[in-house]
């Protein structure tokens, strides 16, 4: 089977794009264009074929529309929250969604490059991976330190507002280092620069702001891009010590004594401050 060339990204078929359209849900609001998932299922068969020619243009010259990268940011109340304060208010950020089909495509492209990139102990985001196998592991773990008369004593981190602190230009750089064909980097550095958003209370708009740092909230692509950007996390220095990670919650787990566990565990929060602050 011939390989492509690296600097070209497998184009998409009309099947494709008919499957991804058909998983949308029909109850989603629609972002700046107005454009409806509902609209997107009742397209006739001629503009299905448009739509994959647009894509297809997007994979070939590396470009990501600038038309879709504006996102509208609706602050929703928290329940029991005082509505006075910002920090009240959970943003919801609605995108194109022509957008999230081109996202779609370019989803398993991204995925099939990285997969094999991926740490073992990231489940979150990955095909085949979720909460309960990350959990399942967690349990197993500490039934069997039990089992050999150890203890077992755990970290665990939640990094505040981690999806939108991402440092763009840093996971460009990291993507280059993890070898990713030339190709897709170019279109994810497209895809990531020039982000705009609005934020609407009622009918309102405000004007738009730029985006100058995190990867895109409410996208396909941003959650596994944000597993790119924590890939090179440190790995622990000895047996005892593990990590399981779901996105950006982080557990820090080390079985032995309770002097042994207190020491692993200090041991590598020390390693992991270091590299939160690269």
């Amino acid at each position: 089977m011939k390989q492509r060339p690296t600097d070209t990204i497998e184009p998409c078929k009309a099947s494709e794009i008919v499957q991804i359209i058909g998983k949308l849900k029909k109850g989603k609001s629609p972002g700046i264009d107005g454009f409806t998932n509902l609209t997107l299922k009742r397209l006739p068969l001629k503009s299905i074929f448009r739509l994959v020619e647009i894509i297809n243009a997007i994979l070939k010259f590396h470009h990501f529309p600038n038309a879709w990268k504006t996102a509208i940011v609706v602050p929703i109340i928290k329940p029991g929250k005082n509505a006075q304060e910002t920090v009240s208010y959970r943003p919801i950020s609605l995108l194109s969604s022509l957008s999230k089909v081109a996202e779609a495509v370019i989803l398993s492209r991204l995925q099939e490059a990285t997969e094999s990139h991926m740490i073992p102990y990231q489940f979150g985001f990955r095909k085949q991976l979720s909460t309960v196998q990350q959990l399942l592991r967690i349990t197993e773990s500490i039934r069997e330190g039990f089992e050999s008369g150890w203890e077992t004593g755990a970290v665990f981190l939640d990094i505040a507002k981690a999806f939108d602190r991402v440092w763009t230009d840093g996971l460009i750089y990291k993507l280059i280092n993890m070898r990713i064909p030339g190709s897709i980097i170019m279109l994810i550095a497209t895809y990531l620069q020039g982000r705009l958003f609005t934020v609407r209370v009622g009918r309102n708009l405000s004007s738009e702001r730029v985006i100058r740092a995190g990867v895109v909230q409410g996208s396909k692509v941003g959650p596994i891009l944000f597993n790119i950007f924590v890939n090179d996390i440190p790995s622990p220095r000895n047996c005892q010590t593990q990590l399981c990670l779901f996105a950006d919650d982080t557990a820090v787990m080390s079985t032995g004594t309770s002097q042994t566990i207190m020491e692993n565990l200090n041991t590598y929060l020390t390693q992991l401050g270091k590299w939160l602050i690269q």
